[in-house]
């Protein structure tokens, strides 16, 4: 039976909303737009019986309405990038795992994380990260890439991709064709990558071919300008989405742009145009996000192109059936497994991986530290520093978990700029310990914190320097009496590192970076 315009339109979108409900205006809007599906962040997310319940409606609803199955999706990367709160366990990320040097290590972290997402009753992740983070500048990649070199990124990515599919959950490659040598965030500016073609074969291109290659399910394009490519950013480029991706690398899964909400592209084009102008370019799914009002008025307008010819109507039926064919192949259905509270082992087991991960840059004779330790923590609370990022305290998690083996501690928490009188703050209280223990969030982005970490090593006191985001800032603080990366700070890689501290584990990791001004050797 042939499909209406609307409906086929709406196998090329995907919405997003607010709240923990299937509220009456997300159902009208799905039934208006006959979307495929929907994205979940941590606003959407309440208790784990909540958030299946809430899939459980969705698809309830796209059943009675005659729609297929939805894909319901989220970035459920791991480390900084999760929308999944406890009791679900957060994976470290994935330059964490790559630092434990064992591949097998993503397989299992994209393993426990899918059957995590597919008994909540989401089928598809916006992972694996497969952008080179070769730049020491990047804002928003980071700990997010398995690092820096492209054969690496490649075997991790590829076991990545292995653990997802044998979860049953779609993963989806990101960012093609290549997020990770970039001085801007996407979310915030557009960004551009210089490189010629030769490079970007042997960098950006490399990891993304090789995970074509192993048929990975979907991609995620990226909202940059790769200037040998084309003018425009690879979203609205057909040059890139149709005669690079489609034609040249012979890919045939689904397309799913990013957020066309960020100001990479919203700057540039309200979100109707900035969808056309994808769809045109050879994207399957288009992620307008917003308000639901604007997300229908998307449809519409695409609807309109269809009818008016701007669009073939080909274009969307490629995209039907290409989403037909996934949903079979990963078996979206619309029931749901029974619920089931989150396995507790899975965390156990994230956290065994986390101890793996831990890397020490150098340590001069002063870890581990006894029990008895009058320990000053000093932490440069870092909420939100990219967009992509959920608003989580993790100070306070970090403040809980050392305190619950070293009990003569300390702790001031301080914005991530510090000021002068926080600095002045933070030397005093450290002439009242024995050591301090300094926190950066992103140091290589933010000098203050660095004057900080100065001024507490000019007092006189040894100084563990703890670099909890970046793994750049380890060797920014060349006085340190020590210093350890742990590549995020999910709950599991601040309880590793505190074991570290202790004594408890020994720190096994080995940087997948490169820390250009780091102290040479560990020396103990």
């Amino acid at each position: 039976m042939r499909q209406s315009v609307r409906e086929l339109v709406g196998q090329s979108l995907m919405l997003s909303f607010d709240g923990c409900h299937a509220t009456t205006e997300l159902l009208n809007a799905l039934a208006e737009t006959r979307a495929n599906g929907v994205i979940l962040f941590a606003r959407n997310i309440g208790s784990p019986h909540e958030l299946w319940e809430l899939n459980r409606a969705l698809q309830s609803h796209a059943a009675a309405i005659g729609s297929p199955p939805l894909l319901i999706s989220i970035d459920q990367e791991g480390g900084i990038v999760s929308r999944l709160p406890a009791p679900f366990t957060t994976m470290p990320s994935q330059m964490a795992q790559a630092a434990t040097g064992d591949p097998e290590i993503a397989y299992r972290c994209a393993f426990l994380t899918g059957r995590q997402l597919r008994a909540s009753g989401i089928n598809t992740n916006f992972a694996p990260v497969l952008d080179v983070n070769n730049n020491p500048a990047n804002p928003v990649i980071g700990t997010r890439s398995f690092g820096a070199d492209p054969g690496l990124v490649a075997m991790f990515g590829l076991a990545a991709l292995r653990g997802y599919a044998d979860a049953g959950v779609i993963a989806t490659a990101k960012h093609f064709p290549g997020h990770g040598d970039t001085e801007v965030d996407s979310h915030l500016g557009l960004p551009r990558v210089a490189h010629g073609r030769s490079r970007l074969d042997q960098v950006e291109l490399a990891p993304f071919v090789a995970a074509f290659a192993a048929d990975t399910p979907a991609v995620m394009t990226a909202h940059i300008i790769f200037s040998a490519l084309d003018d425009v950013p690879a979203t609205l480029s057909r040059r890139i989405l149709t005669d690079l991706l489609r034609h040249e690398l012979g890919y045939n899964g689904v397309v799913f742009t990013d957020a066309l909400t960020m100001q990479a592209i919203a700057a540039l084009y309200g979100p109707a145009e900035a969808a056309l102008r994808s769809k045109l370019a050879g994207a399957d799914v288009l992620l307008p996000l917003g308000m639901l009002d604007d997300q229908i008025a998307v449809a519409r307008a695409l609807c309109s192109a269809v009818e008016d010819g701007t669009v073939p109507r080909t274009m969307f039926e490629a995209t039907a059936d290409r989403l037909a064919r996934l949903r079979a192949k990963y078996s979206v259905q619309y029931a749901l497994p029974p619920f089931a509270a989150p396995d507790p082992a899975v965390y156990a087991e994230a956290l065994d991986i986390a101890r793996r991960s831990i890397t020490m840059v150098h340590n001069r004779a002063l870890l581990p530290l006894a029990p008895a330790t009058r320990l000053v923590l000093i932490d440069c609370l870092l909420p939100r520093f990219s967009l992509v990022e959920e608003a989580l305290a993790q100070a306070a998690t970090f403040q809980a978990l050392v305190a619950e083996t070293f009990s003569e501690l300390t702790t001031l928490v301080i914005g991530p700029e510090p000021s002068d009188e926080e600095i002045a703050q933070a030397v005093g209280l450290l002439r009242r310990g024995d050591v301090a223990m300094f926190v950066s969030r992103n140091a290589t982005h933010i000098p203050r914190q660095l004057d900080l970490a100065r001024a507490l090593c000019a007092a006189g006191k040894p100084v563990i320097h703890v670099a909890a985001r970046s793994p750049y800032d380890a060797g920014l603080v060349v006085d340190a009496a020590a210093a350890l990366v742990t590549y995020g700070d999910s709950e599991v890689s601040l309880s590793a590192l505190v074991e570290v501290l202790a004594g408890q584990t020994l720190p096994r990791g080995q940087a997948p970076v490169e820390l250009p001004f780091a102290s040479s050797g560990k020396d103990t």
